[in-house]
């Protein structure tokens, strides 16, 4: 598997992984895409539908987030390995989404 970032007019957004190249451009416009519009950075969209959409090989440091981001996601206790596919790491903080927060301070309760 190999690192991809999606990059908003420039600015990089989310690091994934995916087979090659191709198959990376296939699921941002596909997918991808589509689902940073959902999402939200200080009440903005991640995307407007829009603005420059662009995927390149992820830098060293975009590796290394995604890495350590795909390190913590399971526990040690877990008898599965964890699977690549499909996991991604965002490189900003992203608004949670509405309700989340609700449900949350519910819990603390």
């Amino acid at each position: 598997m190999a690192l991809f970032t999606v990059e908003v007019e420039g600015r990089p957004i989310l690091v994934f992984s995916e087979e090659d190249r191709e198959a990376a451009e296939d699921l941002v416009s596909s997918t991808i895409g589509p689902d940073l519009m959902e999402f939200e950075e200080e009440g903005t969209p991640l995307w407007d539908g829009q603005g420059e959409l662009s995927v390149r090989e992820a830098d060293a440091a975009e590796t290394a987030r995604w890495e350590a981001g795909f390190a913590s996601s399971h526990r040690p206790d877990d008898t599965e390995a964890p699977e690549e596919e499909g996991y991604a790491v965002f490189l900003i903080d992203v608004d949670q989404p509405e309700g989340e927060e609700d449900e949350e301070e519910e819990e603390e309760d």
